[in-house]
């Protein structure tokens, strides 16, 4: 088994049960057509899903093509012959060459999205799984979004949204669940975006999520301050003092079941994860190869062993403050979960590549983990209904 990539205990009762995902190229130029063949290429992946690949095929054969003459195993990768794959055809697709985005790479990975979107809410399939875009690109495109995550609420018609990221550390076997309060806007601009409306919002999505798809009724969520050490009373950002700290204070009062640690000061926030994570203290080596080697779903609550008092989940307050520490331990297998859609999004949490594209270096492991844990979400939807 490829440790931190599997959810799935146990197998589906039938082909018929297995949920239906549709999968994006992202970017055709980066490294996103190499990660999907990469990734579908591992029956773990494939055997609890039934996969469609949104895309141009002319312009993956190319890569299966390229990749091919590069890469000594050649079972690495997935024929695109023998994929389900709905046709897209991509605008001037010639002047489309891998490892140099364009406006043309661009335009193409949006209308990925959008049939993607548009036939997921037709009810074709139960979920999406995105490759990695160029926001860069999109603009040249004509497109003027902040991010995929926008573009699947706007369609979607929610205006209540999050950016969830999850991953399973290969150390410990530990889930590490991320919510961002704010996502792709200028650091400036944070303190005036964020409001007590706006994080009740954001913690109404984190508790919901956290009891329907991880099974968690009563968890635990640790909530950043904005300023260092959350403001120091005042002296270092008034932001805590104005309204976070009452903010906080009442939503314990609103949520009795659930423990809000907080306002934690943000260069401690991430120091019980990273020991969760790299298994510091917490459990010994036997234990460790044993969570290794054990199929784990994503609604299975993460041993605690003997750290005291960590989190579920954290509630970061924007982008970099959330971000850092997650790619820092989990680089190459954090998912982003679109939260709040009525339908599963996953994608992988790494960007297009373009320095390394077509060069069969690109890791699909992050890749495989969005597919595996959107089929476990959207299976669990389906049962539910």
């Amino acid at each position: 088994m490829k440790t931190g990539t599997t959810f799935f205990t146990k197998k589906l009762k039938s082909v018929q049960e297995r949920p239906r995902l549709a999968v994006t190229l992202g970017d055709p130029a980066g490294i996103g057509p190499e990660v999907v063949l990469k990734a579908l290429a591992d029956p773990e992946v494939t055997s609890h899903c039934e996969i469609t690949v949104i895309g141009t095929r002319s312009l993956l054969q190319s890569t299966y093509t390229q990749l091919r003459q590069k890469l000594e195993d050649k079972e690495a990768l997935a024929d695109p012959e023998q994929l389900s794959l709905l046709e897209i055809e991509a605008s001037a697709e010639r002047k489309i060459t891998t490892g140099v985005g364009n406006a043309v790479s661009g335009a193409a990975s949006f209308v990925y999205l959008e049939t993607a979107i548009t036939r997921t809410l037709a009810g074709e399939f139960d979920g999406i799984v995105t490759a990695p875009i160029a926001k860069s690109l999109w603009k040249a495109a004509g497109h003027e979004y902040p991010g995929q995550t926008e573009v699947l609420a706007k369609y979607a018609g929610v205006e209540r949204f999050g950016m969830l990221f999850v991953a399973r550390s290969p150390h410990t076997g530990w889930l590490l669940r991320t919510l961002l309060a704010t996502t792709h806007i200028p650091l400036r601009q944070v303190p005036d975006t964020l409001t007590p409306e706006l994080m009740a919002k954001k913690l109404d999505l984190l508790v919901e999520c956290l009891r329907v798809d991880f099974g968690l009724e009563t968890p635990q969520i640790a909530i950043s301050g904005l300023n260092p050490h959350s403001g120091e009373q005042g002296q270092l950002g008034h932001e805590e003092q104005d309204w976070l700290i009452s903010w906080l204070e009442q939503e314990r009062q609103n949520r009795p079941g659930i423990k809000l640690d907080g306002l934690v000061p943000p260069d401690t926030l991430w120091v019980k994860a990273g020991q969760a994570w790299y298994g510091e203290g917490e459990m010994s080596t036997e234990k460790a190869i044993q969570n290794r080697s054990t199929e784990r779903s994503p609604n299975v609550r993460s041993p605690k062993s003997k750290i005291q008092n960590l989190p579920d989940a954290y509630l970061a307050l924007y982008h970099d403050q959330g971000l850092i520490p997650v790619k820092l331990m989990a680089f190459d297998r954090a998912i982003n979960t679109t939260i709040g859609l009525p339908f599963i999004r996953t994608s992988p949490d790494h960007g297009t590549a373009f320095d390394i594209a077509g060069q069969g270096i690109a890791n699909a492991t992050s890749m495989k983990a969005a597919i595996q844990l959107a089929a476990e979400l959207a299976n669990q939807r389906i049962n539910r209904c």
